[in-house]
């Protein structure tokens, strides 16, 4: 079985070298396109995700990613007119591995939760992706 390959995809080694400090992704041309039609879109004219990482101080080796997101969705068109949505969101997702999910639960009750790959490792643009998706259908 082939593994699906995220259209915006921004793998990002978490350590202390990168925490509080602030950074951005940007999707190019092809990655729009690839994710317009992923959520069945007329059109994504830009993603911009400015973020920054801290560490969460209440659950050793967890971090929490910060984040404000932007973009330009045309939904669909219709009798020649597109209706078009802009998105512009501040959002927070705890970065955590398998153990300390299961071991924090009551922490995590009310958080969203992103679980690291292989290492301490997360796909920044992946996350992205995903609340574009929520702020799209909601």
């Amino acid at each position: 079985m082939t593994p699906i390959k995220n259209e915006f995809s921004r793998k990002l080694t978490i350590d202390q070298s990168i925490v509080g400090k602030e950074n951005t992704i940007t999707a190019n041309e092809a990655e729009l396109d690839l994710l317009a039609k992923r959520f069945e879109v007329n059109k994504i004219y830009n993603i911009d995700a400015t973020y920054i990482i801290t560490e969460k101080a209440d659950i050793y080796g967890a971090y929490i990613l910060s984040m404000l997101l932007t973009s330009k969705v045309s939904k669909f068109v219709a009798g020649g007119t597109s209706e078009d949505i802009d998105i512009n969101e501040k959002f927070d997702v705890v970065l955590l591995d398998e153990d300390m999910a299961r071991n924090n639960h009551e922490q995590l009750h009310n958080c969203d939760i992103e679980l690291f790959e292989n290492g301490n490792i997360v796909d920044i643009g992946e996350i992205a992706a995903q609340y574009i998706a929520l702020c799209i259908f909601m």
